[in-house]
């Protein structure tokens, strides 16, 4: 039998997998949603961001573009979250439990967790010259309202 405090420590561990992937999926390029599981909607993100930040129709068209030259990135990039997550899930949830095999899934998944927040930075980065001053204020505290306002929910 498993004692009790270890499964805790894996779940905990996997809890906190979760959140991590949770925080950067919903606040990755600025709270935009998918158009399901194999692809994102570069339009409906364009859209949001051209609303919370007032982008003009120009803008909007350009940054649409960016998210479009990252489409197939970003399906890989979410993909391996979601088998890393699983990975994860299902190491921490074997009986009995398998320390090694929590930790590599642990490993892959923080992998997976650090490729996805290099594409984001990559990203942002490309949006930021599209905006203006007022824009990037507006960008910087929008999008660290997405950090803040998804970082206490869990999968």
């Amino acid at each position: 039998m498993i004692p009790q405090s270890v499964r805790r420590h894996a779940l905990g561990a996997l809890a906190v997998g979760c959140l991590i992937s949770g925080v950067l999926m919903a606040s990755r390029l600025f709270a935009g949603s998918t158009s399901g599981a194999h692809g994102f909607s570069s339009e409906k993100m364009a859209n949001h961001l051209a609303k919370q930040v007032g982008l003009s129709d120009t803008q909007t068209q350009q940054v649409k573009q960016v998210i479009d030259s990252h489409q197939d990135e970003m399906t890989a990039r979410f993909g391996a979250l979601r088998t890393a997550r699983q990975a994860l899930r299902s190491a921490a949830e074997t009986s009995p439990l398998d320390d090694g095999a929590v930790r590599t899934a642990a490993q892959a998944l923080a992998q997976a967790e650090g490729d996805s927040a290099i594409l984001h930075a990559q990203i942002h980065s490309q949006i930021l010259p599209i905006l203006t001053d007022e824009q990037r204020q507006k960008f910087s505290a929008l999008h660290e309202g997405g950090w803040r306002s998804h970082s206490h929910r869990s999968e």
